[in-house]
Parts: structure tokens; sequence; C-alpha cells
């Protein structure tokens, strides 16, 4: 069934562009993206820690090998209309946590049950629907509307983003976006539902749903003071099984402030409130985040110096409200480390960051977090970390970073990690050991 579906896909859209291609007014782009991630760990994995007896899941020395391709048709009907259709095939060579080995794995359910369920993989979603959307610019003066599967990201992407260092990607959008802009300011408002990544369920466009919400957000420029960016989030309840039947009313309300980009002195915040209701408890939990540095603009690379801090209030699972923290529909690893041990959700994490542009369009990230738990009662991370009685230390990550856009359609990334628990119980009735991770990637985009 996927695979007859996919086939009619691409012939409705091959006729498409080849039926229209020859006229003047329509423009066709065939369009391709191909990524490979070798990835090297050492000491945990996505779902363990420290862990390698025999009954340990998966492997702690994982060799795998990620690879996305993309293939699809972008197609300019007038220069107001655009319609698109990609596919997506993610795959994990290698990897131990791989759907083979574990079909049951990323299923999300009520535990101590089988079903119902869905699935999030973060590794492997095979021929599935990447976009597939319509967009008419200029609906209303200033305005465009987009129907369809897409990607929605904003500002820096902390309340909503794309989630694209996963390899199937964690934010996927079908919906109604609404965009207004006038000189640099902008407003969007949508509201659809976001995908689940099941390898073996083809997602149609509006239907498995992990969630249905929506949101606004702003950019309005202040004189040349600062950037202000007011956003509002909503979460509830999917199409999917076993989500359909919870009972789920997320809100998040804030607003982020940054500096203009021509200033030397680089400040960002941004606040966000969280409230409604998830399953019979109400919702009183805030989420921060704090950004101060400066860019030596004189010197070779044009460093930028700062320090940050991410934190998100805590909870234990008997209070009457639910006051911890969850992320919207945000970035996770680009913040709280590369190596994903941690999310913002009831976390403290302070960090020291370097970056550097050694040539032109290169990226170098040197950084250092210091993971603290502020409420460490009932907090199990990667399965097997607990804190020690009375203490909030999880531990430390140091990451490089480096991303180059060499040529136009060629980019590079290498990537490594290191993590060092403190205040953690034994695992296994042993201290636990460091952890680290190396990647390297490749992308080829036309």
């Amino acid at each position: 069934m996927k695979q007859k579906f996919l086939i009619i896909l691409g012939i409705i859209f091959l006729s498409i562009g080849f039926s229209y291609g020859q006229k003047d007014s329509i423009k066709v782009k065939f369009d391709l993206s191909v990524r490979y991630r070798f990835e090297l760990w050492d000491g945990m994995n996505a779902k363990n820690y420290g862990d390698n007896s025999i009954n340990a899941i998966g492997k702690l020395d994982d060799k795998l090998l990620y690879q996305r391709i993309i293939p699809g048709v972008t197609v300019d009907f007038t220069k107001k209309i655009t319609a698109a259709a990609h596919l997506q095939d993610s795959r994990a060579f290698g990897w131990s946590l791989r759907n083979s080995e574990y079909p049951d794995l990323f299923m999300v359910k009520k535990a101590g049950t089988t079903t119902p369920y869905y699935k999030m993989n973060p590794g492997e979603e095979f021929f599935e629907i990447y976009d597939f959307f319509v967009e008419y610019r200029k609906i209303l003066p200033n305005t465009t509307a987009k129907l369809g599967r897409q990607k929605i990201f904003y500002g820096d992407n902390h309340i909503f983003g794309p989630g694209d260092w996963g390899n199937t990607g964690r934010w996927t959008w079908d919906a109604l976006k609404i965009s207004w802009k006038k000189d640099k300011k902008t407003l969007d408002i949508f509201a659809g539902g976001t995908k689940i990544h099941d390898p073996e369920k083809l997602s149609l466009p509006f239907t498995q749903t992990e969630f249905w919400g929506g949101g606004i957000y702003g950019h309005f420029p202040i004189k040349k003071l600062l950037y202000f960016e007011p956003f509002y989030a909503l979460k509830t309840q999917g199409s999917a099984d076993y989500i359909k039947d919870q009972d789920i009313f997320r809100n998040w309300l804030g607003f982020r402030a940054v500096a203009p980009d021509s200033s030397a002195l680089i400040w960002d915040f941004t606040l966000a409130k969280a409230f409604g209701n998830d399953n019979g408890k109400t919702i009183d939990a805030y989420g921060l985040f704090a950004k101060l540095g400066y860019q030596f603009r004189d010197l070779w690379a044009k460093p930028i110096i700062s320090i940050r801090e991410s934190y998100a209030s805590g909870g234990k699972k008997t209070d009457s409200k639910i006051r911890t923290f969850e992320p919207a529909f945000g970035a996770s690893d680009k913040y709280y480390g590369w190596m994903n041990i941690m999310q913002w959700s009831n976390l403290d994490d302070r960090e020291f960051v370097l970056e550097l542009f050694p040539v032109k369009k290169m990226w170098v990230e040197i950084k250092y977090n210091w993971f603290y738990i502020p409420v460490p009662d009932d907090v199990k991370v990667l399965n097997t970390m607990i804190l020690q009685d009375g203490k909030h230390h999880l531990g430390d990550e140091f990451n490089t970073f480096i991303r180059w856009q060499a040529f136009k359609h060629w980019q590079f990334v290498a990537v490594f990690g290191y993590f060092w628990p403190k205040e953690i119980k034994n695992i296994n009735n042993k201290p636990p050991e460091n952890a680290s991770w190396m990647a390297v990637q490749v992308l080829f985009t036309i």
C-alpha cells in the first residue's frame, strides 16, 4: 500500500512538472538532498547510559551510518502559487537500536502494556512523505498562505524548531500557516498537527498525528535597540493510537528579546510560561534562556565568547500540579548538548561558549555544559542515571561542532562530545564511567 501510494504521488507531480514545464509562466525544479552521517559511540546510546549487562538495551559502543535521502519536485505555477512534494527515506546501518532488532523500543504507550501505541523513531523512517504543500503568496496584501505538510520554525528554534539534526526530523507539521510580512516586521499564525515517525507506516497528511495544535510567532524591531518576538503555542492530543485517548491541553506564552545584528554586544533572552492541563492535572511551569556575550570583530576568526543559562522548572510526580516544564515544539541538542542527554525540562544548564568563523561559511562552536537537575526526585536519565540522595549535579558535557558550507551543493560537519557523570548512583553496582561520541556528516543538495 505504501509503495503504491508513493509511486502514484510521484507520477502525479512528475506529470504536473512535465505538462506545465514548457509554459513560460511555469517553473519546475527537481530537488535532491542526500545526507550521510557516521557516528561512533562509547559508553552510551539513545536509550541507555553505562549499562552493558546481558539485559541492557542495545550496545554502548555503536558504530553506525545514518542515511537520509529526500527527492522531490517544486513547481512555481505562477509568481504567486507554488506547490511541492518530497519523499524521505531514513535508514540507520549498523545501529544496535534499529527497528529490525528492537521493533518495540520507540513505542509510545502506557507502561506495562503493548497496545495501543504509536512510534517516534528518531533514526529510521522508510519511504515517507517529507512535505506536500501548496503556497499562495499575496493572497492578501503582505500575506501568504501555505497548506499541507511542511517544516515550521522561528527565531532561535527554542519554541518552534524542525529538529533536523535527528535522522527523521523531530517536528513535521500538517498545517495551514498564514504569514504576514512588512519591512522587517513579521507575524505568523498556524494550526494543524505534528506527524509520528513509524518506520513501517505511511503517514498521510493530517492523519496519524502525535499532537494537534498550533501557534503564533511575531518578529518586530524596536527602533535599533532590539528585536522583540512574542509567541504562543498550543498542544493537544493527536489522532494516533494511544495518544488520541489522552486529555491534553498544554499552552506556552512568552517572548524572546534579542540584540540587533549590528551589535558587537550579544544578548538574547527567552521566557516561556506553561499552563493548561494534562490528564486531569493543571500545569504551572516555566522555562527561560539567557545569553550574554561579545564578538571581537577585529580579531582573526571574529570570535564570540558568551555565557548561557537554560532553566526549566521541575516537579515531583506526586505534586497536585504539573510543575515540570515541557518544551513545546523546539530544538534540543543545539542548546542542551549535542549528545542529546538532556532537554529543556527540569533543567539548570550553565554553559560557556566560544564561536569562531575562521573561513567563509564556516562556523565552529566549542562549549562546556554543566547539567543540574532542580528537582531530582523521580528522575532517571537514559534509563540508568539516578542522582544520589540530596544531589543535583548530573554531569558535564564538552562539545566541538564544526560546520562548513565548502561548495554550493556540499556541506561538511564534524562533531565531538564527551560527558562526565557526576553525582550519580552506581550503575549495576559499578561507578558510572565517562562516555564519548564522534560524528562526521556530508550533505549534498540540489
